[in-house]
């Protein structure tokens, strides 16, 4: 290789260095009008293509791309301006139905302007002599006519509303510009019905809006799924058979059931079921005729004054009443009977003569005391004859209800009884298992007898 031979540049004077300086300085200070005409600087910012670079005005400053601004809230449906008269009937009622009316229309979305009057008030300030229904369309013009600021309504609500559940409340909502009634809800409330003042509101404000939003028509897909749950039509023949196939299904159920449980065999002993059957308090009150009487014997009385009811301690207690009543009028007539025998005998001792008009007088008096005597004796023995057939009589009808009392009683123990026997069966093939669904979750079991 041969070798590099030097080579000698041109030597540069001062005056041409100092022009290459100042040239140099210009350049880099300019706004490079090469590289953006314009007069713009470079900016890192992204476009539609990935990495791709894009001029940024004059002036602007190097920063990060601003955040993307949030999207504007989508308008307001024109046609929700809602006029909410009030409503007639229970005040305190109909005022609580308003307010929560109001509360869900603007939770659905709806404007809801207060209108002072109800209904019926608004057609008689319109001079209106029919009914609401009929007088609306003239108090919506009314309303719209009279709204300060150029208010105007797009729909009405009116009705009436009272807790008295025979008074059967109405809601209605009216269409201003259709001038037609849209929909009206038809309801009983009362105090005690928490569920259709929640219900009914909301039920008004789904109808207006699928009334502004029906509801699109099914599809050819969704046509044909209904078509396929839909059941083919049976026949006579078909629909006999399935009716007497569940009958005889009902009374096999029955049959096994009476047969499975057989409590023919329980026994019931008065005297020895007692204790076990027999309460220590009072009885159970009945609410309505519909409940059944506590025929539980009273552990207090034992077994033989424990089977008592009401009507038998009532029974009793006039038996007793009569027997004492006999036994008081008989005792009268005895305590009678010695005063009468003394007059008798004083009648006797006189030896009057009762023809005799100067013995006529003694006579009379003797004989009127032995009489006196005589029918107060007789009174009171019929007095006691008439206590001791009332006694009788009662003693029987005491008799009846004591036996009707123990008969029930009876029964009473026996269907106890039964039930015990019952209970204590141990059920076969015991099958449990998780429940869960969209709205109930725990535990299943099952079990056959």
């Amino acid at each position: 290789m041969s070798a590099a031979t030097p080579r000698v540049l041109p030597r540069l004077s001062p005056l041409r260095c100092a022009l290459a300086g100042v040239l140099c300085g210009s350049i880099a200070l300019s706004p490079l009008p090469v590289l953006a005409a314009d007069g713009s600087l470079l900016s890192l910012r992204p476009l539609a293509p990935a990495g791709a670079l894009q001029l940024a005005p004059a002036g602007a400053m190097l920063m990060a791309p601003a955040p993307a601004a949030a999207p504007a809230a989508a308008p307001v449906a024109a046609g929700n301006v809602v006029g909410l008269m009030r409503f007639g009937g229970d005040v305190d009622a109909a005022n609580s139905l308003r307010a929560q009316v109001q509360a869900d229309l603007e939770t659905a979305g709806y404007t809801v302007k207060g209108v002072a009057l109800d209904a019926q008030a608004a057609a008689d300030k319109v001079k209106c002599r029919g009914t609401a229904d009929e007088c609306i369309g003239k108090v919506a013009d009314w309303l719209i006519k009279g709204a300060k600021g150029g208010t105007t309504y797009n729909f009405l609500i009116y009705g009436n509303w009272s807790s008295d559940p025979t008074k059967a409340g109405s809601l209605v909502v009216y269409d201003v510009t259709q001038k037609k009634k849209i929909r009206e809800l038809a309801a009983a409330g009362s105090i005690d019905d928490l569920i259709l003042p929640l219900a009914l509101p909301r039920e008004l404000a789904a109808s207006l809006k699928r009334y502004q939003n029906p509801p699109a028509p099914a599809t050819e897909a969704e046509q044909k799924i209904l078509a396929e749950l839909d059941e083919p039509s049976k026949t006579p023949e078909e629909l006999r058979a399935e009716a007497d196939a569940i009958k005889k299904a009902q009374d096999q159920v029955d049959a096994g059931l009476s047969d499975a449980i057989d409590t023919s065999g329980v026994t019931v002993d008065l005297k020895k079921d007692f204790k076990a059957f027999c309460r220590n308090g009072p009885r159970k009150p009945r609410v309505n005729k519909d409940d059944p009487k506590d025929l539980r014997p009273a552990c207090k009385l034992g077994p033989k004054f424990g089977y008592f009811q009401t009507r038998g301690w009532v029974a009793l207690g006039l038996t007793g009443g009569a027997l004492v009543a006999s036994g008081i009028f008989y005792a009268l007539g005895l305590a009678a009977r010695g005063p009468y025998k003394d007059s008798v005998a004083k009648l006797d001792a006189a030896n009057l003569d009762r023809t005799n008009p100067l013995d006529q007088v003694a006579y009379t008096s003797l004989a009127s005391q032995v009489v006196a005597d005589g029918n107060s004796m007789r009174r009171r023995f019929i007095g006691g004859d008439v206590a001791l057939l009332s006694a009788v009589l009662l003693g029987a009808v005491l008799g009846v209800i004591i036996y009707q009392d123990r008969t029930d009683a009876k029964e009473f123990i026996r269907q106890e009884k039964s039930l015990k026997a019952i209970s204590r069966l141990r059920p076969q093939n015991f099958r449990g298992g998780p429940l869960l669904g969209g709205r109930m979750q725990g535990v299943s079991f099952g079990f056959d007898f």
